[in-house]
């Protein structure tokens, strides 16, 4: 299960230190973590996080259309957040709320 903590932690130290491996690795297992949630809002991750996946291991990257979908990835965790209960759901914010930063 992917580690909030270590999401975040790349998310805010920028992008450019998080190696494409790495990347899909964190991907691949925050999409395999949400196949089973069903909170409303987290199947339209999952598939964002495949297009996103795609993306960035495509031969030229487009920079703007990464920042867009991470934009909505950080919208769309952020709304996720609100439905969720429990402890996660701050995380979950926290999350979003990276995702949002980077994309701005």
């Amino acid at each position: 299960m992917p580690q909030f903590a270590a999401t975040i932690k790349h998310i805010t130290e920028g992008v450019k230190g998080f190696t494409i491996s790495a990347a899909v690795k964190n991907i691949e297992g925050w999409e395999k973590t949400l196949e089973s949630v069903e909170t409303p809002g987290a199947k339209g991750i999952v598939r964002d996080l495949e297009r996103l996946k795609k993306l960035i291991q495509s031969e030229e990257i487009d920079g703007e259309a990464v920042k867009k979908l991470v934009g909505a990835l950080g919208d769309a965790t952020v709304k996720m957040a609100g439905r969720a209960e429990g402890a996660k759901a701050e995380q979950i914010k926290n999350l979003g709320d990276a995702l949002n930063k980077s994309a701005a």
